[in-house]
């Protein structure tokens, strides 16, 4: 079966601390997702999961308020498909932890104890995407025309109401909330390609939904339990921050993973990019992108600032993006869901002294050909 976009999954590495003077980088870790989410306008955020029998899972949030100061309000206790309302304001989501969440690299949450998740858990902003107008609490909704499961090239879609698929992006969730399959929670990984208000989903449907299927698309952040349970979500470079306008450049480095978590089919002429970076990085501001030489690479760095000239052990070069770089392994990400066949990659960030605040994403794009 051909590699589709939802087969391939950035994962976080060992060590993210978020923190300038300690370890960063080390082997991939499955249960940790790098990703960036904001939530426009500011709001506050729900928890809930797929499954009815989370109701002892902890989890915690941490993010940046209006004002750009973080917030880490306390642990809360999931109640299965029922919604556990936020109280704290929110712009933009930073970390992320539920039971069982590796403490280093989701500064400043650690695991806050609780029983592992049997579904899909979100932490979504209140405000809905769609139906516009319309918050987590109340029944108003929108309704699928159907949807598929993967199938040769194809990935898992859903056909959204008439309309919607001109409003909604990759990143954003799913939440099914009547008829077929509802409760469970999809996040879109791709919004064009496949026919007109279909969007592609990140794995397969319990049962594909059909137009008796009711949703709301929410911002936020996905737990998801498959192919590898995902218990901590981070931002990576949060903390990272300028000198003041008379001192000097800094450079920062953390380190991520791509992974083809295709069970039978290889990517071949694999490349990664830095597609873009949205809004664009303030005048003199950089990210750049080191590929690690050879797959399932375990290197650390002994803090994230360095001097401008660092090189990771493993790494060859930076390369100023965007532009693709070929992947280890002859360029080829094999198949396996495995360390073995994960690809590492350090990230760059170069900040003149008195960068101003940015409040931005970038898109860590992954290319190849596939059968």
């Amino acid at each position: 079966m051909s590699v589709t976009p939802n087969n391939i999954v950035t994962y976080g590495s060992a060590n993210m601390p978020e923190a300038d003077s300690v370890t960063v980088g080390g082997a991939v870790d499955f249960t940790k997702r790098v990703a960036f989410y904001d939530i426009s306008p500011a709001g506050t955020v729900d928890w809930v999961s797929s499954s009815t029998s989370d109701t002892a899972v902890k989890a915690q949030i941490a993010g940046r308020d209006s004002t750009g100061a973080i917030q880490t309000p306390a642990a809360v206790t999931l109640n299965g498909q029922s919604i556990v309302t936020g109280s704290q304001s929110f712009e933009r989501l930073l970390y992320g932890i539920i039971t069982g969440g590796n403490s280093t690299g989701t500064f400043p949450l650690s695991n806050p104890g609780g029983t592992a998740a049997v579904g899909d858990v979100a932490c979504m902003a209140h405000a809905c995407v769609l139906p516009s107008g319309s918050n987590n609490s109340d029944t108003t909704y929108h309704t699928a025309q159907a949807a598929t499961n993967t199938s040769g090239t194809t990935p898992p879609t859903i056909t959204l109401q008439a309309g919607d698929g001109a409003n909604v992006a990759a990143g954003q969730l799913i939440w099914l909330r009547g008829g077929t399959d509802a409760g469970e929670i999809r996040m879109i990984v791709a919004t064009t390609g496949y026919g007109t208000d279909v969007v592609a989903v990140n794995r397969d449907w319990t049962t594909p939904p059909t137009s008796s299927t009711t949703y709301k698309i929410v911002q936020g952040m996905l737990f998801d339990i498959l192919p590898n349970p995902v218990k901590a979500i981070t931002r990576c470079f949060s903390t990272a921050a300028a000198d003041v306008p008379s001192g000097s450049a800094r450079y920062f480095f953390e380190k991520v993973f791509v992974v083809n978590t295709n069970g039978t089919t290889s990517l071949t002429g694999a490349q990664v990019e830095i597609a873009s970076e949205s809004p664009s990085l303030p005048s003199g501001a950089l990210l750049d992108l080191g590929m690690c030489t050879a797959q399932n690479d375990a290197n650390t760095a002994s803090a994230r600032q360095q001097a401008s000239s660092f090189l990771p052990t493993g790494v060859s070069s930076f390369v100023t993006q965007p532009s693709f770089v070929n992947v280890a392994n002859s360029s080829t990400l094999a198949a396996g869901n495995s360390a073995a066949v994960a690809q590492g990659i350090w990230l760059r960030l170069t900040l003149p002294a008195g960068t101003a605040a940015y409040k931005g994403s970038a898109d860590l794009r992954t290319q190849g050909t596939t059968t």
